[in-house]
């Protein structure tokens, strides 16, 4: 079945079993039960990957930001690859299993790509013939409705089907816990080596039956339990200030359910036609449409909004039809749980994200992390603070996505947007006059200035790497000069230090400069591109800007872009 994603009604708790009548709840992992075959029941399959196809499958998917992605069909994501992948998950999750001595329960769920369509009824054959018990989710799923699942299920892992913003013809395969975050490297090198193993010995076995149990939902009711429940969103406070939604859901994930949760809650959302785009990113140049729409509207309240393909990220567009850019959405979060809900925590922020959150933090007597870029990183540090009894007020990262307080440890973009219709509700001004005021009371200004360089081959790539790396230790020698800027050293190295101590390698170079801008250059862990983050400081905003320009004048010099 599926369901219409502009009139998205989706009943409570549906749950149906199709290969068992027990009636499984979401708090606790399905019980063990013990099946034995006979030998006509088990066949032995070919692998049909090349060894070193694995290899560099395996290795990306334990060592990207965020799973493994291709182009769909490619000799880096074919059917095949997909079933070697979920075989190395099956593994994974019946190691895990054996430990308690109970059955083994992987979750399974994904965007709406052609990629995804087609990988999972082979995923879910594929598991439930390997005896694994799985959890479908019937439809596509926004990323954060897949991993609240993941939580709420407790199971031994979930499989993500999503290359998230990425043009529309690749395909992604990813992981998430039971704690409702990415897979750190702990885990998803486990799965590498069982991927490895299969293709090196060059054939595996399998039930010629499903002997998993299959159970189907839809998770609707319980995500919006879970945002009631954490209690950071006033819908009726939204509802009443009749602020208007204008909503762009890019053709991805998004468009099952934030429709639905305003309406639900009576809040007025006109859905936008998407523009045409290579790929469901919700970026200031792919939202013209929402723009247009938005001045074209007549309400004194209103707001754009926008989600990528599978919703974690998010894009924001204020009444006069400009976009705001995702440091400035994470800082207006952070402001608004801080002042007008009154809520504590940490501040994380990857290294690519503005230091402006930083700011924020020390106002309100915060403390603040710096992590790697990839929020499986920020995830690891939410989940490590939540074990010490405490909590995140915001965490974000620069590419658009960010968690709360209390919420799941993972890019959430439903409830971003959500956040940020409750603070319009709340001051009753226009978003453009709120992040204006909010910018006057940090009292510096900030100004990013971001771009890429798309390589051609990882040879180029490396060597555009290798002047950066060699930049870095004529630093720590003393030649601290960056053409009228100076680097400061000291703070350099530290930051280094602290990258390595979530990744071994470290995470690109970021140099600080001593009036507190800060440049980085690092690999993209999901295309191949090497990027550049500019964030200057400045007087005021448009001081900042102009040295921003200056800034990316003297890296360009530098490194010959």
């Amino acid at each position: 079945m599926r369901i219409n994603p502009i009139n998205c009604f989706i009943p409570k708790a549906r749950v149906k079993n199709v290969h068992s009548t027990v009636n499984v709840g979401y708090t606790t992992p399905l019980k063990y039960d013990s099946v034995s075959f006979t030998g006509s029941s088990v066949i032995a399959r070919s692998a049909k990957v090349p060894f070193e196809t694995a290899k560099f499958v395996a290795n990306s998917l334990s060592t990207s930001t965020s799973g493994h992605r291709a182009p769909y069909l490619s000799e880096k994501f074919t059917k095949d690859i997909v079933k070697l992948i979920t075989l190395g998950v099956a593994g994974y999750a019946t190691a895990e299993a054996l430990k308690e001595n109970r059955r083994p329960t992987v979750l399974i769920g994904g965007d709406t790509r052609v990629a995804t369509r087609e990988s999972l009824p082979l995923i879910k054959d594929t598991l439930l013939k390997q005896n694994i018990d799985v959890i479908n989710i019937e439809d596509p799923v926004p990323t954060p409705l897949l991993a609240m699942t993941a939580q709420k299920y407790n199971v031994d892992l979930a499989v993500l089907m999503t290359a998230s913003h990425n043009p529309w013809n690749d395909g992604g395969y990813n992981l998430v816990t039971k704690a409702g975050a990415i897979a750190p490297a702990e885990v998803t090198q486990e799965v590498a080596k069982h991927i490895e193993r299969i293709a090196k010995v060059g054939s595996y076995s399998e039930n010629r039956e499903p002997q998993g149990k299959l159970t189907e939902i839809y998770p609707y009711e319980l995500y919006k339990e879970q945002l009631n429940s954490e209690g950071l969103i006033d819908w009726k406070n939204i509802k009443d200030a009749k602020v208007k939604v204008l909503y762009d859901g890019l053709k991805g994930t998004g468009n099952y359910i934030m429709p639905q949760l305003m309406k639900d809650y009576g809040i007025k959302l006109k859905q936008v036609k998407s523009s045409g785009q290579e790929g469901p990113n919700p970026i200031d140049k792919n939202l013209g449409r929402l723009k247009d729409a938005i001045l074209k509207d007549k309400n004194e309240l209103k707001v754009g909004l926008s989600n990528d393909g599978d919703a974690d990220r998010f894009g924001v567009v204020d009444e006069n039809g400009n976009f705001i850019n995702a440091n400035d959405v994470i800082l207006l979060v952070g402001y608004h749980l801080a002042k007008n809900k009154g809520r504590q925590g940490a501040t994380i922020r990857s290294q690519a994200t503005s230091m402006q959150l930083d700011r924020l933090a020390d106002i309100y007597g915060l403390d603040k992390y710096e992590t790697p870029v990839g929020f499986k990183y920020i995830g690891e540090d939410i989940i490590k603070l939540r074990n010490e009894g405490k909590d995140i007020l915001v965490a974000g990262e620069e590419s658009g996505g960010l968690t709360v307080n209390g919420h799941i440890p993972e890019k959430d973009g439903i409830v971003a947007l959500s956040l940020i219709l409750d603070l319009v509700a709340t001051e009753r001004k226009p978003l453009s006059q709120i992040l204006k005021n909010v910018k006057e009371e940090l009292g510096v200004s900030f100004a990013i200035n971001n771009y890429s360089k798309r390589m051609t081959d990882d040879e180029s790539k490396n060597a555009l790497m290798a002047k950066v790396e060699d930049m870095y230790k004529r630093v720590l020698n003393g030649d601290t000069a960056f053409g009228e800027y100076q680097i400061d050293a000291e703070k350099t190295a530290q930051l280094r230090k602290n990258m390595e101590q979530y990744r071994k390698g470290g995470d690109g170079y970021k140099f600080i400069l001593t009036d507190g801008s800060s440049v980085l250059v690092r690999k993209s862990g999901t295309e191949p591109l090497v990027k550049f983050y500019i964030e200057a400081t400045g007087k005021n905003t448009e001081d900042a800007k102009n040295n921003s320009e200056e800034l990316k004048v003297q890296l360009n010099k530098t490194f010959n872009i």
